[in-house]
C-alpha cells in the first residue's frame, strides 16, 4: 500500500513541528525516520532556509 499524498503531508507536519507518530503502520513510521534522518543531516550539515545569492 503506497501512503496517500495527505498522509505523508500529515506525518511530514508530524516530524517537522517535533510531535510522535501515533501509527504503528510500518510503512509510515519507516517515513517518519526517513524524514527526521533528513532533517537531522540537514542541522548538521548547516542546510537551513534558503541560501541567499547575492
Amino acid at each position: 500500500m503506497n501512503l496517500s499524498a495527505h498522509r505523508k503531508h500529515k506525518i511530514y507536519l508530524a516530524a517537522t513541528m517535533g510531535y510522535g507518530l501515533s501509527s504503528e503502520d510500518p510503512e509510515e513510521v519507516a517515513y517518519y525516520k526517513q524524514l527526521k534522518e533528513e532533517m537531522k543531516k540537514d542541522r548538521e550539515n548547516g542546510n537551513l532556509g534558503i541560501t541567499r545569492s547575492d
